[in-house]
């Protein structure tokens, strides 16, 4: 009996002695992701892609469910010069997340039309939801929100080729655009703020959270770690996000 409960102790003594060791080693090795986010903004110079002169520049709004996923899925397209989410299509003024009033989840999108036109992103609007799925409240509801005549006119071009294809009309809503309330900061680049290394090199660089939400390299930076984007289109424009090298090396280990 001694000796079984020597035994015991031994073990658990060595047990304590790898648990020790391993967390050690986890502490030392801590990934970038966790590294110690400046809460401060400051005023630093610009990245490469966000230096880019941007003319004529025009704006898709569109709900498609949840707005976390698409603001990501459209902010790694190149061509889009930034993304916002927010409130659109209901009835009361200054909707927030608790007091909706009718109001869809929308993300809203500027883009480059010399780059990426309205067409293709209504293809990637329509491969990012199921269209035909009864939405699980109104607020997740499928909306494009036309902002001239040539918007709603591929609209209704791509609403009549699914009727055609699948032998009945998809259950989005072709609407006038009317209004756009941005959602609260922390439903803004949902993705990218959950990570706070990168968090910590983006705010110096900004005046306010407001310009690192127009950011085009936030909004590329919130497609890449929200499972968007290719690893050869990140190698091509990964000099131009501003990261140091460590920041570098940890979104391309996550981009696949």
């Amino acid at each position: 009996m001694a000796m079984e409960r020597q035994g015991r102790r031994w073990k658990s003594g060595v047990g304590f002695v790898v648990a020790v060791a391993l967390t050690s080693a986890l502490l030392a090795a801590a990934p970038y992701r966790e590294a110690r986010m400046l809460e401060t903004f400051g005023d630093g110079a610009p990245f490469p892609l966000d230096e880019r002169p941007r003319e004529g520049t025009e704006t898709a709004t569109l709900a498609m469910g949840c707005f976390w996923g698409p603001d990501a899925r459209f902010g790694v397209i190149p061509g889009v010069v930034r993304t916002r989410v927010g409130y659109a299509g209901g009835e009361i003024p200054q909707p927030t997340y608790h007091r909706l009033g009718g109001h869809a989840e929308t993300v809203q999108v500027e883009f480059d039309p010399g780059e990426v036109s309205f067409d293709a992103l209504l293809e990637v609007f329509f491969s990012g939801h199921n269209a035909y799925a009864a939405p699980y409240s109104s607020q997740y509801r499928s909306v494009i929100f036309y902002h001239d005549e040539a918007q709603r006119l591929s609209a209704e071009r791509m609403l009549e080729f699914l009727a055609e294809q699948h032998g009945a009309p998809p259950r989005t809503e072709l609407a006038e655009f009317s209004g756009f309330t941005r959602a609260e900061d922390y439903h803004q680049k949902y993705h990218l703020q959950r990570f706070s290394a990168l968090m910590g090199e983006l705010r110096p660089v900004f005046s306010s959270f407001d310009a690192l939400v127009d950011s085009t390299v936030v909004a590329r930076l919130n497609g890449y770690v929200g499972g968007f984007g290719t690893q050869e289109q990140l190698v091509e424009e990964i000099g131009d996000l501003g990261l140091s090298e460590a920041g570098q090396r940890w979104l391309t280990s996550r981009v696949r």
